[in-house]
């Protein structure tokens, strides 16, 4: 099995993780579905950049303290994530370690993540890796993450 991980810098608004098991565990996307995938719904670590100044704090790491927890897919604002913080913040960012199943990431296979949505400017780290910038409001990012 292989361990990576993600974080996500998001600034405006995005939902993420923290108080139940795994909230909305059924495939987002019936049409979509199929047998190999990991719902990364659950608890994430958090942060409120409020200077925005996580990515010169290599936010992004792996080992960067980020410290609060929240429940994905539940939004910052929603007494559902954990947190209920109604404040403007411009800059959030996400973290999660994920371990892979037994046979992903082996031969052609590709391993795609996909964000349900995000608000305005998000960035996908994977393993200290920038993996995709995104800007637009409330839509899905998807990246290809394998060579991450």
């Amino acid at each position: 099995m292989k361990t990576i991980t993600i974080a996500l810098t998001v600034f405006a608004v995005l939902g993420v993780a923290h108080a139940f098991s795994i909230p909305l565990p059924e495939h987002p996307r019936p049409d979509f579905y199929r047998a190999d995938w990991v719902n990364l719904n659950g608890e994430w670590e958090f942060h409120e950049d409020y200077s925005r100044s996580g990515r010169a704090r290599k936010l992004y790491h792996a080992d960067a303290a980020l410290d609060q927890k929240i429940t994905v897919p539940f939004c910052r604002e929603s007494v559902l994530s954990g947190l209920g913080h109604t404040d403007f913040c411009e800059c959030v960012w996400y973290r999660r370690t994920v371990t892979l199943p037994e046979g992903w990431n082996t031969g052609s296979d590709r391993i795609l993540l996909h964000i349900g949505a995000c608000d305005y400017k998000t960035e996908v780290w994977v393993n200290g890796k920038n993996v995709v910038n995104h800007v637009g409001g409330y839509v899905p990012v998807n990246a290809d993450i394998t060579d991450a």
